[in-house]
């Protein structure tokens, strides 16, 4: 198969270790994977759905390893992985990742905070994820004019206002008397914590059913950073199809791929409902 032959806007009912071994090298240009968290349970929706998420750590890195090393195969000089993962195997992950990417490809622990979900009386609430991202070379694309936040106007940094009434954060630094001037309005670049994305909630209006969903704005914001428009977008563990239903609103192609049935009909009637 060539470049021009990947599969691209379908969603593909296959395991996505047959279908990567079918994908040409350096077809990718961004990857999301959001595996099974080696939780042991068996995962079940509202509606019914579920699968089994296997428990044994080693068992786990060892069933995940060969897709993180057709995803290196398949991604494009400039193109991204990112992994979501929790706090049970983010950390044995990332050695592998080291291991196939090199660990000069890691970009970013990006760390997903949220308040939705149960409470621990004998320690503090786990209430974030971890993705991990890593680049296939060491020119990887990053827009990020196209992620900016708000600027929070209550920093340690004193607020001015410039020529034109518009308000401005300043700083100076003592050992320079160097002055940097921040405009509120121009926002900046979120730090590799997200506190501003709240997970799904059981009444949102973005739910399908699917236990482990993640919100529009989580992948909107991965999919505007690290693509263009008309890049090639997979998830390989589509799951609800968010990145797909994503993905094409910005303007990108994208390949979803889920070995669950339940997983490709409702990847498929959400992108049929949603606009283009």
């Amino acid at each position: 198969m060539t470049v021009d032959a990947v599969p691209a806007n379908r969603v593909v009912h296959a395991d996505n270790l047959t279908l990567l071994a079918s994908l040409p090298d350096a077809c990718l240009d961004l990857v999301y994977l959001d595996p099974p968290f080696a939780t042991g349970a068996r995962r079940r929706s509202t509606a019914g759905h579920a699968f089994d998420d296997p428990g044994d750590l080693a068992t786990f890195v060892a069933w995940l390893r060969p897709r993180l090393e057709g995803v290196h195969r398949a991604l494009t000089p400039h193109g991204s992985l990112f992994v979501h993962l929790d706090y049970r195997a983010a950390h044995y992950v990332k050695v592998e990742l080291d291991r196939i990417f090199g660990a000069r490809r890691f970009v970013n622990e990006l760390i997903w905070c949220y308040s939705i979900g149960g409470r621990n009386r004998r320690a503090f609430g786990r209430k974030h994820d971890s993705i991990l991202w890593y680049a296939r070379g060491p020119d990887w694309h990053f827009d990020a004019d196209a992620v900016k936040v708000p600027r929070r106007a209550g920093s340690h940094m004193r607020v001015e206002r410039d020529d034109d009434g518009a308000e401005v954060q300043v700083k100076r630094d003592r050992k320079t008397g160097k002055e940097y001037r921040y405009p509120l309005a121009a926002g900046k670049v979120p730090e590799d914590w997200w506190t501003d994305i709240e997970a799904l909630n059981r009444s949102d209006r973005e739910r399908t059913g699917w236990p482990t969903q993640k919100p529009e704005a989580l992948l909107e914001r991965i999919i505007r950073a690290t693509s263009r428009p008309d890049d090639l977008v997979a998830d390989l563990f589509c799951g609800s199809g968010t990145t797909a239903v994503v993905a094409r609103r910005l303007g990108r192609r994208w390949l979803a791929v889920d070995a669950s049935a339940d997983a490709v009909r409702i990847t498929r009637r959400r992108l049929a409902a949603s606009t283009p």
